[in-house]
């Protein structure tokens, strides 16, 4: 790797540190060039080359978050044996659990209540924003191909599903709409209870998050997989 090259990969690690720190300390409304800039001690201009503005730091921010959740998740997902599809939808699960608990800022960054004024640009939630979701989708496409299908029957639900059958299309996989549905839900249901416990919303003192998520993933996985042998 040339000089050039290592300084600004230094520089750029160093602007995600940063723009954590920012996050932690400051919340949404920190994350601007100008407290990028104090909290590197430097002068904004000497930033200019590699974030222009507040939307361009939000940007490299959002691409930096949604990556490395998703590779975090990936990684405990593909260390279960491709034939376990319980396994690997509990990996999955708590691997998003425990991303979530170790970058609470981040986690809410990302799927709270966006930051004022910014809008993730499309190309962003539909390549590194959906990767947990293509992986789903292949779960579930592998779910099937063994013979493993939810507890949701043809006729259970009145929607229109057209949308989300295309969504797997286009993704080169293709799932019956029961499984679909349920892997959407299944979904929601994790992300329903972090959002919970991160946000402490009603109920989160009721019963220790663990414990809860537990019941919680235990219930998806019925859902998704029905009862085991």
């Amino acid at each position: 790797m040339s000089t050039r090259a290592e300084r600004r990969e230094i520089t750029q690690r160093a602007i995600l540190e940063a723009s954590s720190q920012l996050l932690a300390t400051g919340g949404q409304e920190a994350l601007t060039v100008r407290g990028l800039a104090r909290e590197l001690g430097l002068v904004p201009s000497a930033l200019y080359r590699y974030v222009t503005s507040r939307e361009d730091l939000l940007n490299i921010l959002f691409h930096h978050v949604y990556n490395d959740m998703a590779d975090a998740v990936e990684a405990a997902h593909s260390a279960v044996p491709a034939a376990d599809i319980r396994g690997r939808w509990r990996a999955f699960a708590y691997a998003l659990r425990s991303w979530s608990n170790a970058h609470p800022h981040e986690w809410i960054l990302i799927n709270g209540t966006p930051p004022h004024g910014y809008q993730v640009p499309t190309t962003e939630t539909l390549s590194s924003g959906i990767r947990l979701h293509l992986l789903l989708v292949k779960l579930a496409a592998d779910a099937e191909a063994v013979g493993v299908f939810p507890r949701v029957m043809k006729g259970e639900y009145p929607a229109d599903l057209s949308a989300m059958q295309k969504f797997v299309t286009e993704a080169g996989v293709d799932v019956h709409p029961e499984t679909l549905v349920a892997g959407v839900a299944a979904w929601h249901m994790l992300m329903g209870i972090l959002l919970t416990e991160r946000f402490e919303f009603w109920g989160y003192d009721t019963i220790e998050p663990g414990h809860y998520y537990d019941l919680i993933v235990a219930a998806s996985e019925k859902l998704l997989f029905g009862d085991e042998d």
